[in-house]
């Protein structure tokens, strides 16, 4: 184990300026991309497991004014229950169901932007990532060859080490690529999820009102 990452660490010092440049800025992005992995993990993990506990008390409940009253005392609404509070409280105002469904998939969409935050970040990186390491094996290769011009006498001893340096830049590229890529479609599907659960509420909470109205 030592020894391989010793190998690696003597493959980015003896390559070129721009392949230990292409080296740096994918570790950079790996590094930068896991941190967003683990962000995201934990808010949509979060949001989650509130939409349940949510779900789980509002249906328990016989008064929705009861819930008003709990939900309003919280200094901080989140996810369904500032869904739930924006709706009823428009409800209360103005008594129309179509005012309500407004306010209610306004709270949706921005709580969308909320958690597509980043999402960004991993699909450049997924994408982008590839292509750096593969243009820094390109110009380590073109390197190791354009060296040969100048030997008299060429084995696979002296072309070895060139192109190993320049391989390692594919490989930190598509290290770099595989998690972003396997998070983002991630992020996306369960994304999917959380906003569906949060119109199949609206919905039946939309339904709820018009009994009241």
């Amino acid at each position: 184990m030592n020894s391989f990452e010793l190998d690696i660490f003597s493959l980015f010092l003896q390559a070129s300026f721009v392949v230990q440049l292409v080296m740096i800025i994918l570790l950079f992005a790996s590094v930068s991309s896991w941190w967003v992995i683990f962000e995201r993990w934990t808010t949509l993990s979060r949001t989650k497991k509130d939409i349940f506990n949510f779900e789980k008390y509002f249906w328990s409940q016989k008064e929705l004014d009861n819930v008003f009253k709990n939900i309003s005392k919280k200094h901080k609404k989140i996810g369904l229950e500032q869904i739930f509070f924006v709706g009823f409280e428009e409800f209360n105002k103005s008594k129309s169901l179509n005012d309500a469904k407004k306010v209610m998939d306004i709270t949706i969409s921005r709580h969308e932007q909320v958690l597509e935050n980043k999402l960004s970040f991993l699909s450049t990186v997924a994408s982008v990532s590839p292509f750096i390491g593969l243009f820094g094996t390109v110009w380590g290769i073109m390197n190791a060859f354009g060296g040969l011009a100048q030997l008299t006498q060429v084995s696979i001893t002296v072309v070895a080490p060139g192109i190993s340096e320049a391989l390692v830049a594919t490989a930190l590229g598509l290290f770099t690529a595989i998690p972003a890529l396997i998070s983002y479609n991630w992020n996306v599907s369960n994304i999917d999820k959380i906003l569906k659960n949060y119109l199949n509420f609206s919905e039946e909470f939309l339904i709820i009102l018009s009994r009241k109205n």
